[in-house]
């Protein structure tokens, strides 16, 4: 009996270990998420504003305007980079994918946007299973 009263201890405690490293594991995900979710809202603030300003540069008849422009298509352009690094990697974390046209996040099981109406099941969205360690050295660099 002292056997058998063992052994629900041990199953028992084995369950709590599982049970509170899922948790753990569940807490880190939802935080990471988080994360990433407020990096990708702060860059597409910031790549919005780089357009704003293109279109201030190119409505003002600025005499500098086409070397300030240059300069930000490059600021442009790595914004985007970084922007879709960091969307790949929220894809992976949560399982979800970004509405083509209100850019918005979503469950990939819906059919249709549930933001704007976008029929998905006619989108072709990459889904990527994993990210390389070249992709990850990519987002370093532009961090």
């Amino acid at each position: 009996m002292l056997e058998k009263l063992k052994q629900t201890f041990l199953s028992a405690k084995d369950f709590c270990e599982d049970t509170a490293e899922n948790i753990k594991e569940t807490v880190v995900t939802g935080i990471d998420a988080a994360k990433l979710h407020y990096r990708i809202v702060s860059q597409r603030n910031s790549l919005n504003s780089l357009y704003a300003l293109v279109g201030r540069i190119h409505l003002g008849s600025s005499e500098n305007g086409d070397n300030d422009i240059a300069g930000l298509r490059e600021s442009i352009k790595r914004k985007e980079e970084l922007l879709s690094m960091l969307e790949k990697q929220y894809r992976i974390v949560c399982g979800k994918i970004i509405c083509p046209d209100c850019g918005r996040f979503m469950s990939d099981s819906y059919a249709f946007c549930p933001f704007c109406g976008r029929r998905i099941a006619d989108v072709q969205i990459p889904y990527d299973a994993d990210v390389s360690d070249d992709d990850l050295a990519d987002l370093r660099e532009m961090e």
